[in-house]
């Protein structure tokens, strides 16, 4: 009895430790890990505006390899190989002192057990060369892996060696050139401009056949480097129904204000802002636009930009694409009007009331305070559900001068003339989804380390997943948490795995 007892005090003491453990541990890894993530999304946003890398470019893991070379296959009779096969090493091109030309390696294959392609094989560990799968290399895409590792430290020179391959035949230095660019900051890809060819960029945003996510590069860059003729040509392109003229729409309309300047916004808005037929898609597109010319660009002011945004505020089931926005660059002014869409939304757009809690959070007008007690009466789990799932936003830094009050003759908290709205009163409405589902859209504000309110891409989405009280919650939120809950769990995981390992050593320890 006595040896039962002490097991057991045994076992909860050790049991105690294991939970501290456990829950210091992931105390530990929750701020690093927020801090990963916060980089990463500080990251995307340096990059091309419109244009998504696909993976790391050959660049990229050449420089994170321990070596780097260019070898052939051993033939060993085999007509197909699937597995392991030996290559002769050609030309080292990193890690001289763990490779030698002439020297034969070890990597997994699955091809042909004969060729005469020459092959790319990336290695890690210098005390135990592991090699990646070899890849296979056509004559230009050698010389391409072999200019790379030359490339100066100037990040614009090395942008004029990638535009040299830009739709390549070879679709691994097409796709690879594109990811340098989509990777780069925009500022680079503007100093880049009297290097850029002109009449190809327009040549490539013409052909049908050239897929949408080059042509949002092609257009990013005709925006630095096109004319007003150009601007003229993009114009018809906005205004056209046919499909292929508006690949890349988002990128499209950035480009052409940003050679048109805030004369072009009076189309935007005819066409899609103000006009309750356009279609979502296209709407969206016009936004990420605007945004665009927001905050990376200077060719329209800011309180242009902020009157065409405004349009959408007529709109009860589009206005949370902008309302982070106005938040975002201070636009008070319209806390009368986001008061009245909160209280007149309905089940077919109640996603809208968070976004108007956020922007009266973010309010440092007392007002804003007054106005969210009000709110709160009406829908106190709409505020509950933002206090829950958003910080508190920050708005942004100060104003350069430049940057005019966008509605001087408006007190604050005092509604502002508003936009004219098109004749036709509906907009297209959402579509269902598999399962029910109903798509939706929100937009997350996060508070990072410069304390700019930033506008994480939850743009649009995919799902909804209902509460007990029968109002949605952005499947998005979930998505932005889920990468930092779920690695804080795997860690809690596997230290609860350590924790009963513990105890079943200290148990069998005392027995």
């Amino acid at each position: 009895m006595i040896l039962m007892n002490f097991n057991s005090q045994a076992m909860a003491s050790a049991s105690r430790r294991s939970f501290l453990f456990v829950w210091g541990l992931a105390i530990v890894s929750f701020p690093m890990i927020w801090g990963l993530y916060g980089n990463v999304v500080r990251a995307e946003e340096c990059s091309c505006p419109f244009c998504s890398a696909a993976s790391q470019t050959l660049r990229q893991e050449s420089l994170s390899m321990d070596a780097v070379a260019i070898a052939t296959l051993v033939t060993d009779g085999r007509i197909d190989i699937d597995g392991n096969a030996t290559f002769l090493v050609e030309r080292v091109l990193r890690g001289e002192s763990l490779l030698e030309k002439g020297q034969k390696v070890e990597a997994n294959y699955f091809g042909p057990g004969k060729t005469e392609k020459k092959f790319l094989l990336l290695g890690v560990d210098p005390r135990n060369l592991v090699w990646s799968s070899p890849l296979p290399l056509s004559a230009d895409a050698e010389k391409y892996i072999e200019a790379l590792q030359k490339l100066p430290e100037d990040p614009v020179a090395r942008l004029e060696f990638f535009q040299k391959h830009f739709e390549h035949p070879d679709s691994l230095l097409a796709r690879d050139s594109y990811d340098e660019f989509a990777l780069a900051p925009y500022e680079d890809v503007k100093k880049l401009k009297s290097k850029m060819d002109h009449d190809q960029l327009m040549e490539w945003i013409r052909d049908p056949a050239i897929s949408p996510d080059r042509k949002r590069l092609y257009y990013t860059m005709l925006g630095i480097c096109g004319t007003k003729a150009d601007a003229v040509e993009f114009e018809s392109m906005i205004r056209s129904s046919d499909p292929d003229k508006r690949a890349g729409l988002d990128a499209l309309i950035a480009s052409y204000l940003m050679l048109q300047g805030p004369e072009g916004l009076e189309l935007i808005n005819q066409q899609f802002l103000a006009n309750r037929k356009a279609t979502y898609p296209d709407v969206y597109a016009s936004v990420m636009a605007l945004r665009f010319h927001g905050t990376e660009a200077d060719a329209i002011p800011k309180e242009s930009i902020l009157v065409s945004m405004r349009h959408l505020l007529s709109a009860p089931d589009l206005a949370d694409l902008v309302i982070p926005d106005l938040a975002r660059w201070g636009d008070w002014s319209q806390i009368d009007r986001l008061c009245e869409l909160f209280k007149t939304a309905n089940d077919d757009n109640s996603w809208v009331r968070v976004p108007v809690v956020n922007y009266l959070r973010a309010c440092p007008l007392p007002e804003a305070k007054e106005r969210l007690v009000e709110l709160e009466k009406i829908d106190p789990k709409a505020v509950k559900r933002a206090a829950t799932f958003f910080p508190i936003p920050t708005p942004g830094g100060p104003k350069k001068e430049s940057e005019k009050d966008p509605n001087p003759a408006a007190k604050p908290g005092q509604p502002v003339p508003q936009p004219a709205s098109s004749s036709s009163s509906s907009w297209t409405p959402r579509k269902k989804l598999p399962g029910g589902l109903v798509a939706w859209r929100s937009q997350a504000g996060l508070t990072l380390s410069d304390g700019q309110l930033q506008t994480v891409g939850i743009s649009e989405i995919r799902g909804a997943q209902d509460l007990s009280d029968g109002q949605r919650v952005p499947e998005a939120v979930f998505l932005l948490n889920s990468r930092i809950v779920f690695s804080v769990l795997a860690c809690s995981v596997g230290a609860c795995g350590l924790a009963l390992w513990m105890i079943s050593t200290g148990t069998d320890s005392i027995g």
